[in-house]
């Protein structure tokens, strides 16, 4: 899924792409992403309407229209957007395609998991919208502050790789960044909330805020095309078995509540004895 580092770069060039284009032409490729929050018909509801803004909110894309009409995007965990020149061949996956004559390009959305949702919804009505209005605070803002995030792990029986990526409790960390941010602290991603003190409470809040703050540059610097998810610059995620770049332990994965999660043994140390050390095992055992 788009993270917030790709989500900023995402919001920064649409906005310089997409303002005051008209769509001219609406396909819906793939019908079964869409969501008609709205009286009338999905595509005829569309043409003919303006671009003036994107935002981020959390995980979501928010695309304001003329005629007090937003399309919501939640790109899930394959979503990607392009804009392509029209006539181009479609992207692999593609769901919908707006066309904007005027500028000879064509706006894509592209999900070939198809797990991700459209909504087109009034102006400010996100009601609808599963998880919108459940989102933490975002955290880049002001209100992500410590005193915020320490009350939210002591009350939390969670494992912290989980609680970092709770969307209601901060918005938001996917599992790459997860990954990042966890070495960032040398904490292990199975440590529960309540095993952390306060000085590692506070590491990892800075963390946070600094991992994020290194990926959006990365994202930046990079200045790839807008359907490319850049994540060259990771350090751990998906790099078992690679050196540790801090100490040249291999690369650990470990399964969380579902999902991998990929770390330094010596970096990140387990504070629990029920889980593998990797640390003592033999080398090329598993």
């Amino acid at each position: 899924m788009p993270e917030l580092p790709d989500l900023v770069y995402l919001e920064k060039r649409l906005n310089e792409y997409l303002p005051e284009q008209k769509i001219t032409a609406v396909e819906m490729q793939e019908p079964i992403v869409l969501r008609m929050l709205l009286p009338g018909v999905f595509a005829e509801s569309l043409r003919g309407a303006q671009f003036r803004s994107v935002k981020r909110h959390g995980p979501f894309l928010t695309f304001a229209l003329s005629g007090e009409k937003e399309l919501v995007i939640h790109p899930m965990l394959a979503g990607r957007f392009h804009w392509n020149e029209i006539g181009a061949k479609l992207p692999a996956g593609c769901a919908l395609s707006l066309e904007c004559e005027e500028s000879g390009r064509a706006f894509h959305y592209s999900d070939d998991k198809k797990m991700g949702k459209i909504y087109l919804t009034k102006s400010g009505d996100y009601k609808k919208i599963p998880r919108f209005n459940e989102q933490g605070p975002d955290l880049l803002s002001k209100d992500f502050t410590l005193d915020y995030f320490k009350a939210q792990l002591k009350k939390s029986r969670k494992q912290v790789r989980v609680l970092i990526m709770d969307q209601s409790v901060v918005s938001c960390i996917g599992n790459a960044y997860a990954d990042e941010t966890l070495f960032a602290a040398g904490i292990h991603p199975k440590t529960f909330c309540y095993q952390l003190v306060e000085e590692e409470i506070a590491k990892l809040y800075h963390a946070i805020i600094k991992v994020m703050q290194w990926g959006i540059a990365e994202v930046e610097r990079a200045a790839r095309p807008i359907e490319v998810k850049v994540r060259e610059h990771v350090r751990v995620r998906n790099r078992r078995d690679q050196p540790c770049p801090q100490c040249g332990a291999k690369i650990r994965r470990a399964g969380v509540l579902g999902y991998d999660a990929f770390f330094c043994p010596t970096c990140q140390p387990l504070k629990r004895n029920q889980f593998i050390d990797w640390r003592n095992l033999k080398e090329g055992a598993q």
